[in-house]
């Protein structure tokens, strides 16, 4: 191929390097600035020019430029080299597969050659419209659909936006690697950008792309592994938490009677026999009132809901439950359930926590209806934003401290194992988490 002259590199690889950039940091959900994108594209520009000068063998060309792309935008955009790695890797995996379709049939519609192409500034941006117009209505559509390929980073706060980079990253290479690699030996292949005697023998290039996949099934498996493990181990961290929540309970409750005790012994040590009495009588009110609320069939809910309603009066929380059925039929494990409503609780009593002390109420309603049983947690806290009801059950996703957000996530996936499903309705007067979980067939 002849050497491709500086103003088409140039005009070409501009234009094309600040798509690109956009596409990518917009599918990890960044929101560049034109300043950011000019950039982008200005250096890019000039780092292909350079690349391209040099006589290098098949795909060094492709390799180089990936790599002075994704240092570019990481030195522009300041944020993880990891993040800007899988930038660069997703625009250009997109890119690929839309040169790998538009050249040809271009090709073929005008008849030419792909050297007057290159070297013809003008027909060289004829055929780029296409591509460009196509990158454009996938960027518009990206930014239309709030289209996000990975998971952001917990703290939504994060003026860099970083992403939580997990385990899942190899697998995420591999995927956008394999088709960069389908899409460029195709298109070699096709315009006859290199030697023909290099495809005359496909036996290299099928084994690869017959060992991609099987690789990349292992690694699936390893993901799928490792994310088990971390929500088990995260359901085993919030059963102790919810037994350490208990043991505070009960030591509080301990302390209160050691305290409410010693004070009916003052009153009858003075003899102030009426007012001991009522002392009394105010106390089995509460005790009373407190055995009542929290009165199932079910001792192991029976239990969350004593140590949520000692938390909550530790919090000086308005919390109350109200069981219209009964739990002794309950289609999962009372360990699910528990998860279910401990986790609800919890995120409900943080919604309010901050509020004044007279809007600190949360609302627990466990009833049947005709699809199953109800577990409904109400609060009065802020409204959730309407484009969050969608992400607050993501892995990882929260909008509280680092190293959130399995709460909700594993409310889901209890649901969706006993076929179960949730309804969330939030505005300024109540959020409304309702987890409906059916009967059993």
């Amino acid at each position: 191929m002849e050497k491709i002259s500086f103003p088409v590199m140039f005009f070409i690889s501009f234009p094309e390097a600040m798509l690109l950039g956009l596409l990518g940091l917009l599918m990890l959900g960044f929101k560049p600035t034109p300043k950011q994108v000019f950039l982008v594209g200005f250096f890019q520009a000039m780092f292909s020019y350079l690349i391209r000068s040099f006589p290098l063998p098949f795909g060094i060309h492709t390799f180089l430029q990936f790599i002075s792309f994704s240092l570019i935008i990481y030195l522009v955009m300041l944020i993880p080299y990891k993040t800007s790695f899988l930038a660069a890797l997703v625009s250009l995996s997109i890119y690929a597969c839309v040169e790998a379709v538009s050249i040809p049939l271009l090709l073929n519609l005008t008849g030419l050659s792909l050297q007057v192409v290159l070297n013809n500034i003008w027909v060289r941006l004829a055929f780029f419209l296409p591509e460009a117009v196509i990158i454009i209505l996938i960027i518009f559509l990206a930014h239309r659909f709030n289209i996000k390929l990975f998971i952001k980073s917990n703290n939504v706060e994060d003026k860099n936006k970083a992403f939580k980079i997990n385990k899942s990253f190899p697998l995420i290479c591999l995927f956008f690697t394999q088709n960069i690699i389908i899409a460029l030996f195709y298109l070699a292949n096709y315009v006859g950008i290199y030697d023909r005697s290099i495809f005359q023998n496909f036996a290299p290039v099928i084994v690869i792309i017959a060992i991609l996949p099987v690789v990349a099934i292992v690694m699936i498996k390893r993901v799928i592994s490792l994310i088990q493990n971390e929500i088990e181990n995260q359901i085993q961290l919030d059963s102790l938490r919810h037994v350490e929540e208990l043991l505070q309970t009960i030591r509080g409750q301990r302390h209160n009677f050691s305290h409410n005790l010693q004070t009916v012994y003052g009153l009858l040590e003075v003899q102030a026999f009426e007012e001991a009495q009522e002392y009394i009588r105010g106390n089995m009110s509460e005790i009373a009132a407190t055995s009542e609320l929290i009165k199932t069939d079910n001792l192991g809910i029976t239990a969350l809901l004593q140590t949520k309603t000692g938390l909550a009066e530790a919090k000086k929380i308005n919390l109350i439950i109200d069981i219209n059925t009964s739990l002794r039929n309950l289609p999962l494990e009372t360990r699910d359930a528990n998860m279910i409503l401990g986790n609800l609780i919890d995120n409900a009593m943080e919604a309010v926590d901050e509020m004044p002390p007279q809007q600190r109420n949360v609302e627990v309603i466990l009833s049947q209806d005709i699809e199953g049983y109800v577990f409904d947690v109400r609060n009065c806290g802020p409204p959730i934003e309407p484009e969050l009801i969608e992400q607050i059950f993501d892995y990882g996703f929260s909008t509280k401290n680092e190293g959130r957000g399995m709460g909700l996530y594993s409310v889901k996936n209890l649901a969706q194992k006993y076929n179960g499903k949730i309804h969330v309705t939030s505005d300024s007067s109540c959020t409304c988490f309702k987890v409906v979980v059916p009967y059993k067939s």
